[in-house]
């Protein structure tokens, strides 16, 4: 849609109602990080459940992918992305009015099943309100907007739990998913602009039969699986054993080690969106992504397997692996370049679906490594690894990130459009 169109205003409501629903799937995604004592306490339960009760959320949104990217082809991303929100909401408003653990799982897999819309939504709502050529800068600046969900939202939950107890955070959640579902449902509507009144929506049969097509097609599978591989560091040092490695190893404050790692996050969305613009003003998308993964690449290596660093230059590293790391954005652009018109919101969701699933198999992996090479150090119950054990695990970088770049190498870079 070029500039001055008349629709204009309403591409752009559209596309900060789908940046919203990522928004809020990111908040979703770590609000059991800020409960965790508390949940503990009232279900009575212990570490193994309570992540079992987290983790229900990433399987269910993991499993939902391609069903969603189907649905929204089909019947456009409003509808399907409005009744996503209500579920959110209703699981919301479960786990905060339950005193059960299955019933509170239910709940979190209510709020998975929800959230799984939110991205894919969004994607399809840049697809079909704006030109090509504005793919990669759109998508950019929603994952921004969708990835300071995350860093934002453990500090205004944290305040809420704080302050008026989880199962009020929850309730806010609840209806903050049910305002948002109805501002979706009226001001995206049934359909896109570029579906046009008159024509009749592709059946369930023509999207699974393109989206069939697309997955034949080997540089799908190289684009969006090499860009999944390549977010592994981020599921496996940035959200999970970062923290831990840095305060043992550098003698820093669980606070401190968390804001070094936080910086990672916020590199990623600040990342994102300049990425997206970059990518559309030159018209390539495979360069800046290989750069930037380069980029990516070597600060990482430099944080873990440097000694004696300060915590600034950590900090710096953490910022500039972030801001790097945020090319993969260009993987969605890329894959949507090279799927069928009518199957491109199952593409996202397939680009989508592997990237959830590299934080669902990478993180059990280092974990079954450290425990492998653990000496049996424990310390207030807790398994204590020594430096070598890290460092054996943190192969794990190298390796995906040479996987990844190799695999994105071997793809062909798509221009953009007009």
């Amino acid at each position: 849609m070029p500039d001055g169109s008349p629709n204009l205003t309403k591409a752009y409501i559209a596309w900060a109602l789908g940046s919203l629903g990522f928004y809020y799937a990111w908040f979703h995604r770590v609000l059991p990080s800020v409960m965790v004592d508390r949940l503990m306490a009232d279900f009575a339960v212990s570490g193994a459940i309570l992540g079992t009760l987290s983790a229900l959320y990433f399987y269910a949104y993991a499993a939902l992918q391609l069903p969603v990217g189907a649905m929204v082809d089909r019947w456009g991303p409003g509808v399907p992305y409005a009744s996503a929100l209500i579920l959110a909401a209703l699981g919301s408003a479960l786990f905060a009015t339950t005193s059960s653990i299955e019933l509170a799982y239910l709940g979190r897999i209510m709020i998975g099943i929800g959230c799984a819309f939110g991205w894919v939504a969004a994607l399809k709502i840049i697809a079909l309100y704006f030109p090509p050529a504005r793919f990669a800068m759109s998508s950019g600046a929603g994952m921004c907007i969708g990835l300071s969900g995350g860093f934002s939202g453990q500090m205004i939950a944290g305040t809420m739990v704080d302050a008026f107890g989880w199962r009020v955070t929850m309730w806010g959640m609840a209806a903050a998913g049910t305002v948002l579902s109805l501002a979706v449902f009226m001001l995206v509507g049934r359909r896109g602009p570029a579906v046009g009144d008159s024509a009749p929506p592709p059946t369930m049969k023509e999207i699974f039969t393109s989206f069939g097509i697309a997955l034949q097609q080997l540089q799908v599978w190289l684009v969006a699986g090499g860009g999944a591989i390549a977010s592994a560091p981020l599921f496996v040092f940035g959200s999970l054993w970062g923290i831990p490695y840095l305060m043992q190893f550098h003698d820093l404050s669980r606070p401190h080690a968390a804001s070094l790692t936080a910086m990672m996050l916020i590199g990623w969305g600040l990342g994102a969106l300049f990425s997206g613009w970059l990518s559309d003003k030159v018209g390539q998308r495979r360069r800046p992504l290989l750069i930037g993964l380069f980029i990516a690449f070597a600060t990482l290596m430099i944080a873990i397997y440097v000694p004696d660093l300060s915590p600034t230059v950590i900090g710096a590293l953490m910022l500039v692996n972030g801001l790097a790391s945020g090319v993969i954005v260009l993987t969605y652009a890329m894959a949507g370049d090279l799927a069928p018109e009518n199957a491109r919101g199952s593409t996202f969701a397939f680009a989508n679906m592997l990237i959830i699933l590299s934080g669902a198999i990478f993180q059990p992996l280092s974990g079954w490594l450290l425990d492998l090479n653990w000496t049996g150090i424990v310390e207030n119950g807790a398994r204590v690894y020594d430096l070598a054990t890290y460092e054996t695990m943190f192969l794990i970088v190298p390796a995906t990130y040479v996987i990844g770049i190799a695999m994105i190498m071997m793809s062909r870079n798509t221009e953009k459009t007009t």
